[in-house]
């Protein structure tokens, strides 16, 4: 019960804080979304770059193994 009251509490805090420093929060978006994507960017990339040397090792590994 009383999980449900600090969450209410919160919640009602946090949108209270929102409508009074809306421009803040804009100001706030407008700075970190661009970082965000950047972040995920790289992390995107080196996922695929991670997953491409993996996959050339795994079919070297097929080529020797038929032979």
């Amino acid at each position: 019960m009383n999980n449900i009251i600090i969450g209410l509490l919160g919640v009602s805090f946090g949108l209270w804080g929102l409508a009074v420093w809306w421009w803040s929060f804009a100001e706030l978006l407008r700075g970190l979304v661009p970082l965000i994507l950047i972040v995920f960017g790289v992390v995107a990339l080196g996922a695929g770059v991670s997953q491409i040397r993996t996959g050339k090792k795994i079919d070297d590994d097929l080529v020797s193994d038929k032979e």
